[in-house]
């Protein structure tokens, strides 16, 4: 099952769930994420070993803190839990291994046409939860709706009242793209729909690479174009005519893109592997591969 339809699976039913509030927020740091470690800048994405992550949290965990990742990003937040733990409990286990909990992919599948209050509780849930774990960003990681443009725009209204609660609780709130965004609806790119008609003060994007140059997207012409919109990177790859593949093995352009990112304002920078094979030892070359770029290291 693609990443994409598992966490529509696992966070559409948690849409409903009442709001309720948390007491003792935990200090978040205020640039990049580097981990407690405090050695770089380069975080994963849980779901890159979520074939072995739910049988032994703490020893995969471990593996990527030796790998050299200095902070971790959940998946498939139901509101309420993460693989049947509270996000306070992986942000704990994080902490013994010497990385941190950055924030979670998250989101409901209810059409934008079928909103209710329902859906307001769990982004407020989730920010109270996000809050109490010491994490900073909440990130919609599919697209509800997208048939026409104005199922589209209507999403994008929707992102901005997220924006709004999500501003309001000091959380970040972004958009996290795969291939077909870049495809066009009625005759413009849903992408460029979707940056149009979201407010740049409270919905940020986390451009996943490889699914960009998989969708045909010109990476460096939106970084170009919307300048600020893109505070945080999925580090992936694809290479065309073959498929995704490990970071820097493909056709995303990665020297080009650390040329830019310290003035760009690149704030959080977050590996996804989706190879199949040893993806631990994946992991590794993907993380030695940005570790030679000079904004990967702390200053």
């Amino acid at each position: 099952m693609d990443r994409r339809n598992f966490i529509r699976k696992s966070v559409v039913a948690a849409a409903a769930t009442a709001c309720y509030g948390l007491n003792g927020k935990m200090a978040r740091s205020a640039a990049a994420m580097p981990g407690a470690k405090g050695k770089n800048r380069i975080g994963i994405q849980l779901f890159s070993i979520h074939a072995t992550l739910p049988d032994d949290h703490k020893g995969c965990l471990k593996k990527l803190s030796d790998t050299g990742y200095s902070y971790a990003e959940a998946y498939g937040f139901d509101g309420s839990v993460f693989l049947k733990k509270r996000l306070t409990e992986w942000s704990a286990m994080l902490k013994d291994v010497g990385m941190q909990l950055s924030g979670t992919h998250c989101g409901t599948g209810l059409l934008p046409a079928d909103v209710q209050a329902g859906e307001w509780d769990y982004w407020r849930k989730s920010i109270d939860e996000m809050n109490a774990a010491g994490g900073k960003r909440l990130i919609q990681s599919f697209l509800p709706a997208g048939k026409t443009q104005d199922e589209v725009k209507r999403t994008a209204e929707q992102f901005n009242r997220i924006g709004e609660l999500c501003k309001a609780g000091g959380i970040k709130f972004g958009y996290h793209n795969h291939h077909s965004e870049f495809k066009p609806v009625d005759g413009e790119i849903v992408f460029d729909l979707l940056l149009r008609n979201t407010d740049a003060g409270l919905v940020f994007f986390q451009i996943d690479l490889g699914h960009a140059v998989n969708g045909g997207g010109d990476i460096l012409a939106y970084m170009r174009n919307y300048p600020g919109r893109f505070l945080a990177w999925h580090a992936s790859d694809f290479k065309k005519g073959q498929g995704y593949t490990e970071v820097g093995e493909g056709d995303v352009p990665y020297d080009a893109l650390f040329d830019l990112a310290a003035s760009y304002g690149l704030e959080d920078l977050t590996v996804e592997q989706e190879t199949d094979g040893d993806v631990y030892a994946s992991c590794k070359r993907d993380f030695d591969f940005l570790i030679k770029y000079p904004w990967t290291k702390i200053e």
